[in-house]
């Protein structure tokens, strides 16, 4: 029953994408509030996205900062292992932001036309 759920959200999500793209490029038929309304879609998606991160960050620094007695009164709590901060997540940050500054450089030889560099 998962795997039907999950295909029928893929295959929607990609026809209505295909949609998408196909009106705007080919037909044209995109008025300025559907323009209006596609762009206030990814405002409020990153709206949404900001908040998530915030309120994860909140929980994580409330409960880093004052741990309470639910937890033993320190952090981290007892019996929980945590990794090196200079080991795997620093190698993690590392190829992201790598990664990120290859793909801005990229976009931008693109934009420049400089599609060889």
């Amino acid at each position: 029953m998962l795997v039907l759920g999950v295909t029928v959200v893929v295959l929607t999500m990609v026809v209505w994408w295909r949609d998408v793209i196909r009106e705007a490029t080919y037909q044209g038929h995109h008025t300025l509030i559907v323009k209006r309304g596609l762009k206030y879609g990814i405002v409020l998606f990153i709206v949404s996205e900001v908040c998530l991160f915030f309120s994860f960050f909140w929980g994580f620094f409330h409960s880093s900062l004052s741990p309470g007695v639910e937890i033993g009164g320190v952090w981290p709590p007892k019996g929980v292992d945590y990794l090196d901060a200079f080991s795997v997540p620093l190698l993690n940050t590392a190829i992201l932001l790598s990664s990120g500054g290859t793909v801005t450089w990229a976009h931008h030889a693109i934009i420049g036309g400089k599609r060889r560099e």
